[in-house]
C-alpha cells in the first residue's frame, strides 16, 4: 500500500482563527494566497499553511462533525527500523492545528474514518496480520478502543455514520467483500449482506438515511486492471444493486450524495426503473487565467495566481439498461475517479466526474479539465455544490488539484481547478464556508470570508 504524506486544508472563517492548546503547532506560513472563484460560486476563501504532527507521514481520509471538530487517517513514519504505523489526527478550530491521537497498537493500517456525533467516531482499515480492524471514540478521541467484528474480516476499506445513529463499512472476506454494521461507536460489529458478484475495493460509502446508501469499488478486469462500479443498498446493506454507468469509466475512488427538496439545480426527473440515461458532457474549454467575473468573491488582497476555469459544452445522451428499484428520485449523488484502469498508475488517467439527479438512474458526464489525471474524493453540502480533490496530469507541475463547483444555477458548467503542489487524497464539507482536505507532503487550510 502506498504511503503518503499529509496535507490538509480547511476552508472556513472563524474557525481557522481560533487556537487551542494541546495540538500540534502551526509551521512558518508562506504568504497567503487567495482565489477569485466563479461569480455565483458559494465558495470563497485564502489558503494558509498548518504544520502537522510528527511523526504522521499519510493522512488518506478525513471527516468533520462541525465547522471546528474533524479527524483524518492515515500513517506514521517508522523509526529505528521498524514499519510504518497507523495514524489518527485531530483537530478542534478547523484544521487551524492538529493533534496526534492515541491508537491501540495492534491497528496496522487505517483506511477510513466517520462520525455519528462530536465525540463519536470510528476508523476502520487492517489491523496486525492480515486482518480487519475497527476501533471507535465515544469521548472526542481521548481514548480509542477496538472493537468486535466478525473472525471473517480481512480488512474494512468504507465506513460511513449517520448522527445520532449507526454505521454501515464494507469489508472483505474469504467468500467476497460484505456489508457490515454496527449500531453505535465502540459496538461490535455484523454481517448484514454482501455486495453483487465480482464487485470488491470499496473506497467510499455515502449515505443519507438508515438504509439508502451509494459505494464506489471496482469489478477486477485481470489481475493489473479494473474498471469502476457504483453500487446501491436501499435496505441498510442487505441487498445491493449495480447500477450502469458511461463506459469510459476506469477507477472511481469516491461519492459523496446529498438527499432533501432540490434547490436550484432544476426539477427532479420522474423516476424510472426499467433504463439509465447517461449524458456526457463533451468538448470543455478552459482558459489557463483565472475567472474574474465581477461579482466573485476574493478574501484580503486576492491574488488569483493558478485558479482555471472550466466551461462545459453540449452534452450527448445515451441509454442503459438498470435494475428495477434503482436510483431514488430526491437524491443527488457526485462520483469522480479517473479513467485509469490500472491501479497505482500515478497521474496517468484523465479525471473523471458523473452526477445524478435521482439516486443513480440518470448520469451526467461532466466536463473536467484536461490538466486533471484523477480525482479521489468529493464532498457535497447541497444540491451540486460539492469540493473534489485529486491529482493532476503528469506533464502538469503542480501535483494535485481541488475542484470547487461553479454557480449554483448550472452546477459544474464554471468550476474553479485551484493546483496545489502535492496530490490530494480526501476532503470533508460541512457546509459552504469550511472543508478540510487532506493529501501529500504539505499541510494548509483555506479561510473564508
Amino acid at each position: 500500500m502506498a504511503r503518503l504524506a499529509v496535507a490538509v486544508l480547511s476552508v472556513g472563517a472563524a474557525a481557522c482563527s481560533s487556537g487551542q492548546a494541546g495540538l500540534g503547532s502551526a509551521s512558518s506560513a508562506p504568504t497567503q494566497t487567495s482565489y477569485v472563484f466563479t461569480a455565483g460560486s458559494p465558495w470563497s476563501g485564502t489558503i494558509v499553511p498548518v504544520a502537522l504532527p510528527s511523526p504522521v507521514n499519510s493522512i488518506v481520509a478525513t471527516t468533520c462533525t462541525t465547522t471546528s471538530d474533524c479527524w483524518g487517517v492515515g500513517s506514521t513514519v517508522g523509526t529505528g527500523g521498524a514499519p510504518n504505523g497507523a495514524a489518527v489526527i485531530a483537530t478542534t478550530n478547523g484544521g487551524g492545528s492538529w493533534a496526534d491521537q492515541p491508537i491501540p497498537p495492534t491497528v496496522g493500517y487505517l483506511s477510513a474514518v466517520a462520525c455519528s456525533g462530536v465525540r463519536q467516531c470510528v476508523a476502520v482499515g487492517e489491523g496486525q496480520g492480515n486482518v480487519g480492524v475497527a476501533v471507535a471514540t465515544v469521548n472526542g478521541g481521548v481514548t480509542w478502543v477496538q472493537t468486535a467484528i466478525p473472525a471473517t474480516v480481512t480488512d474494512f476499506t468504507a465506513v460511513e455514520c449517520l448522527t445520532g445513529a449507526g454505521c454501515t463499512a464494507i469489508g472483505s472476506t474469504g467468500a467476497g467483500d460484505a456489508a457490515f454494521a454496527s449500531v453505535a461507536a465502540g459496538s461490535a460489529w455484523n454481517q448484514v449482506g454482501v455486495l453483487p458478484a465480482g464487485v470488491s475495493g470499496v473506497r467510499r460509502l455515502s449515505c443519507t438515511d438508515a438504509i439508502h446508501c451509494w459505494a464506489t469499488g471496482d469489478i477486477l478486469i485481470d489481475a493489473d486492471h479494473a474498471v469502476g462500479t457504483v453500487i446501491e443498498t436501499t435496505t441498510g446493506g442487505a441487498s445491493w444493486l449495480t447500477l450502469p454507468i458511461p463506459a469510459q469509466a476506469g477507477y472511481l475512488d469516491s461519492v459523496s450524495c446529498v438527499a432533501g427538496p432540490v434547490g436550484e439545480a432544476g426539477q427532479l426527473p420522474t423516476p424510472t426503473t426499467g433504463a439509465t440515461t447517461v449524458t456526457t458532457t463533451a468538448g470543455a474549454t478552459t482558459t489557463g487565467a483565472p475567472t474574474t467575473t465581477a461579482g466573485a468573491t476574493t478574501t484580503g488582497a486576492p491574488t488569483t495566481t493558478g485558479a482555471t476555469t472550466t466551461t462545459a459544452a453540449a452534452p450527448t445522451t445515451t441509454t442503459l439498461a438498470a435494475p428495477p428499484g434503482a436510483g431514488d428520485a430526491g437524491v443527488r449523488c457526485t462520483v469522480v475517479g479517473t479513467t485509469a484502469t490500472i491501479g497505482g498508475a500515478t497521474r496517468s488517467g484523465r479525471g473523471l466526474l458523473l452526477t445524478t439527479d435521482d439516486g443513480g438512474v440518470t448520469w451526467v458526464n461532466q466536463a473536467v479539465a484536461a490538466t486533471i489525471a484523477g480525482l479521489t474524493d468529493v464532498s457535497c453540502v447541497a444540491d451540486y455544490t460539492c469540493v473534489a480533490v485529486g491529482d493532476s496530469v503528469a506533464t502538469t507541475p503542480a501535483a494535485g488539484v481541488m475542484v470547487f463547483t461553479g454557480p449554483v444555477q448550472q452546477a459544474w458548467a464554471r468550476s474553479t481547478v485551484v493546483p496545489t503542489s502535492q496530490s490530494l487524497t480526501g476532503v470533508s464539507c460541512v457546509s459552504t464556508s469550511q472543508c478540510v482536505v487532506v493529501g501529500e507532503s504539505i499541510s494548509e487550510h483555506l479561510s473564508g470570508v
